[in-house]
């Protein structure tokens, strides 16, 4: 129960990151075209992924991430399943090569068992003019659900706008 704990825990975390990720990919080096970003997230061994996930601009300005177009099209690793319960704000530096999410919130459930972290201030690291945003050992606490969820986790996460 304690190894299942683990890995929902590390599976939240990844979709926390990844959305807040996801959030600020698109730092602005040119325009996005179609106002989409795809993301994934690895935690504990385990991934999840989506892609399409709407935004409600082009970076660098100030976007915000759709849920409702991202939590349809999660796909994860193993028998886990993560939803992203907010809509992330996005806030761009490109001087810094940097996208900022304010508040990232996810609900994990795994075994049975549900688990519901957030963090605040995620921040991700453009790769070189492209737009691809990464975010590496990354803390996510946990904000809700049961008590055998652990604290926080860790997680890496890879954002594409296009």
């Amino acid at each position: 129960m304690e190894v299942a704990v683990a890995r929902l825990t590390t599976k939240i975390t990844g979709l926390v990151v990844g959305a807040m990720a996801v959030s600020g990919l698109t730092a602005g080096v040119a325009l996005a075209d179609h106002a989409k970003v795809d993301g994934s997230i690895t935690a504990a061994g385990e991934t999840c992924s989506w892609t399409d996930g709407s935004i409600s601009g082009n970076p660098p300005q100030t976007v915000t991430l759709d849920r409702t177009t991202v939590n349809p099209n999660v796909t994860c690793t193993g028998s886990v399943s993560v939803t992203l319960n907010n809509d992330p704000t996005i806030s761009f530096d490109d001087t810094a090569g940097t996208a900022t999410a304010d508040l990232i919130n996810v609900t994990v459930q795994m075994s049975g068992i549900t688990c519901e972290y957030e963090a605040a201030g995620l921040q991700a690291q453009r790769e070189g003019t492209t737009r691809t945003y990464t975010a590496t050992g990354v803390t996510i606490d946990k904000s809700g659900g049961s008590f055998l969820c652990p604290s926080s986790t860790t997680a890496d996460a890879e954002f594409v706008f296009h």
